[in-house]
């Protein structure tokens, strides 16, 4: 499979760059936005970002074993965010961020379409999982207007907070996705 890099109106997903470290360190800083993920911790650990960004790079590289895929997300040429597959090898879990300056404007819903329609065409998997903690409704609705559906709640850890918090858990299908085209 080829390294791909995805156009939508607005955006250009692509695999993460060993030279993205300052701009994510920029970004995931922001702990209005860490605060919101399970892994990413607050404050940020620059040393911690390079070694995950390594990590991620060589993924693109080794496809065949990967269980784990991620893109960074670009906006008129500047990341702006990111999303990622886990679990590659079962039933893949995806997770996403933006940088606060570019919340409220559509861009993940955008970038989650065009991922998600990438993981469908490109592989066999049946369906997808998303996580996102019930105190961030913006990420929920991100989940029900991209076409997952809720099955459950579930205990999301945050490195950030040190703590557990409460998520939901939505699914897809690659049948209601396919409809929702």
């Amino acid at each position: 499979m080829q390294t791909p890099v995805l156009e939508t109106g607005r955006l250009v997903l692509r695999p993460p760059h060993a030279d993205d470290i300052d701009r994510c360190a920029e970004l995931l800083g922001d702990y209005q936005v860490a605060k919101m993920l399970s892994r990413v911790p607050y404050p940020y650990d620059l040393e911690q970002g390079r070694q995950y960004l390594e990590r991620s790079v060589a993924r693109w590289e080794n496809l065949a074993e990967a269980d784990e895929l991620g893109f960074h997300i670009d906006h008129e040429g500047e990341l702006i965010g990111g999303l990622g597959f886990k679990k590659l090898q079962g039933t893949p879990e995806i997770g996403y961020w933006l940088g606060r300056a570019y919340w409220g404007k559509g861009f993940m819903s955008e970038a989650l379409n065009a991922a998600i329609g990438w993981v469908f065409e490109n592989t066999i998997h049946e369906r997808l999982a998303c996580e996102a903690m019930m105190e961030n409704p913006a990420s929920i609705k991100v989940m029900e207007r991209t076409g997952f559906r809720p099955v459950g709640e579930v205990n999301c850890a945050s490195v950030s907070r040190g703590e557990t918090l409460p998520a939901i858990r939505s699914e897809m299908t690659r049948a209601d996705f396919m409809r929702g085209l």
